[in-house]
């Protein structure tokens, strides 16, 4: 399991409105007023609020996917090596693993505020990692800025994150079938045996 499995795309309205009851119930009547479910409800990162917890798991999520990017071609360089493939374009992953340079924060902590540096390199980090990749169509934008962030931008920037290690899967996928396919084809033919 990785951190993107953990990813959250399935925020409601429902989601947000059960936060604004719990913080109008803490507003109007004390954090007492709670009961110990909805104490630890509230307490534990509520879906519908957007904080320090979804933050690191964006920033978590975007450390894995580059650390994926930039590992894969040497990772096929290794297998086509122990296959015996000589190395040819058909082989490369179709971005510049040089390009994926990210700075992602992973220990935002309660109360940090994200400043508009932060903000900018939150969401420049995934326009590097948007651009690597062609993918599909409906795949979501990068949004311009966190401000007035809804639970449809929050699940956005998450889900464009799956697409893009869904991708990158599917490259790599078929990246080592082709390497496989080389393989078969020199035995099939008797290759490996040519010069013998």
């Amino acid at each position: 399991m990785s951190i993107i499995d953990n990813l959250v795309y399935d925020r409601t309205q429902a989601d947000v409105d059960r936060v604004f009851t719990l913080k109008n119930k803490i507003l109007t009547e004390g954090l007492s007023s709670l009961s110990a479910e909805e104490k630890t409800e509230y307490m534990a990162g509520m879906k519908g609020a957007y904080n320090y917890g979804d933050m690191n798991r964006v920033g978590q999520a975007v450390a894995y996917i580059a650390n994926r990017m930039t590992s894969l071609p040497g990772q096929l360089a290794a297998y086509r090596a122990e296959k015996g493939v000589a190395d040819d374009p058909i082989y490369q992953v179709p971005y510049d693993p040089s390009s994926v340079v990210v700075a992602a924060k992973t220990n935002w902590a309660m109360g940090d505020t994200p400043t508009q540096s932060l903000v900018k390199a939150y969401l420049n980090n995934l326009t590097v990692l948007r651009k690597q990749l062609t993918l599909p169509p409906d795949a979501p934008l990068v949004p311009s800025s966190l401000d007035n962030l809804t639970f449809s931008t929050a699940n956005n920037i998450e889900y464009l994150l799956y697409v893009i290690d869904t991708t990158l899967t599917e490259v790599e996928t078929e990246l080592y079938s082709k390497i496989d396919r080389t393989v078969d084809a020199f035995a099939y033919v008797g290759l490996y045996n040519c010069g013998e």
